[in-house]
């Protein structure tokens, strides 16, 4: 056996993309999928040192005792993450990576690190606005032109799921206030109308989520409506607006108006006519960054602790909408012992 090997269980929409990364970074692949149509595709488009199986226990048994060396990808729906995960990690598996959502219960997220945790697991997972670097952008045009940080971020659109795409902007919001939420409220609905599939559900309504200085997260979907999502952050004195291709550009209210009366309920448009920073990020693949940082080529940036913390803000909405009350954070033993498992992905 060679000393790296690749393992990705689900070969779908998203899973194939990163199963032609993985073919040109490992030596040998081992590709996953119970479908006979996914099945056939990695027999069709990937190299031939690619092994390909119907069964993750079949693919478990080829790695036997080599499953220190194996690095894991879970691109399977949401409902399957945490018995994949949990596989790989009794295998011997010791570094995973996880699509979004890491699980479909505050307890499997839970389980999922507390396994994690007594294995010596590496875990990452598939939520790649932290890689972009916009961020980075945000805090540094905020604090030069805007007035300071955002103190709150806003996401507003039509069928674009709560778990599916805001799971993204949740994390993001996360990595732009440089804060964990201290708690969320929310109340959202589901419609069998998932693409994926009619067993998982589209999530819209409204949440937010408080941070501990007072920054605000709010998300609300519409799935009465086919109008793409909108996103951006209020600053002091502009705003930060994010589009559809992921283009940042910020806008400033004009500075003499702010100079000649700062109190903040004296309100005023931002200058649309003249864009004070814009970033467009590069929007290749980050798969090969993050993988190198579960194989500790690069330090990583965002393993266990942060990927838990992502995967517990973004439940524990839906857990405030079925309990009807606000989740503060940290999440008690009892939300998350009485938490249920959500058909989403």
């Amino acid at each position: 056996m060679p000393k790296r090997i690749g393992l990705i269980v689900g070969v779908g929409s998203i899973g194939r993309r990163h199963a032609v990364v993985m073919a040109e970074r490992y030596e040998h692949l081992i590709v996953v999928d119970s479908s006979p149509t996914a099945q056939q595709w990695a027999r069709d488009q990937l190299p031939s040192h690619v092994r390909v199986f119907g069964a993750l226990s079949d693919a478990l048994a080829e790695i036997s005792e080599h499953a220190a060396q194996v690095t894991a990808v879970i691109a399977t729906w949401g409902p399957h993450h945490f018995e994949a995960f949990s596989r790989l990690v009794q295998s011997g598996v010791q570094r995973v990576f996880c699509e979004k959502p890491l699980a479909t219960s505050l307890q499997q997220i839970q389980t999922m690190n507390s396994i994690s945790k007594e294995h010596s697991v590496q875990v990452t997972a598939g939520l790649h606005l932290r890689y972009r670097h916009m961020s980075e952008f945000i805090h540094r045009i905020s604090a030069e032109r805007l007035g300071g940080r955002p103190t709150t971020f806003v996401v507003d659109g039509g069928a674009r799921c709560l778990a599916t795409t805001g799971s993204h902007w949740v994390d993001f919001a996360i990595a732009v206030f440089a804060a964990s939420p201290k708690s969320v409220i929310a109340s959202l609905r589901g419609a069998p109308i998932n693409p994926r599939s009619e067993t998982l559900q589209y999530w819209d309504g409204v949440a937010v989520w408080e941070f501990p200085q007072g920054q605000r997260a709010t998300i609300t979907y519409d799935n009465a409506s086919s109008v793409h999502e909108r996103a951006r952050f209020y600053a002091p004195a502009g705003v930060v607006e994010i589009d559809t291709s992921l283009t940042v550009r910020a806008f400033q209210r004009d500075p003499s108006e702010v100079a000649a009366d700062r109190r903040v309920i004296k309100v005023g448009e931002v200058q649309r006519d003249e864009l004070v920073g814009e970033f467009t990020p590069d929007l290749g693949e980050v798969l090969s960054t993050q993988l190198d940082e579960l194989e500790g080529v690069r330090v990583s940036s965002y393993g266990l602790p942060e990927v838990v913390e992502s995967a517990n803000a973004l439940l524990a909405a839906f857990e405030s909408s079925r309990l009807g009350k606000r989740i503060d954070f940290p999440l008690s033993d009892d939300v998350i012992t009485d938490s249920q498992s959500w058909a989403i992905s």
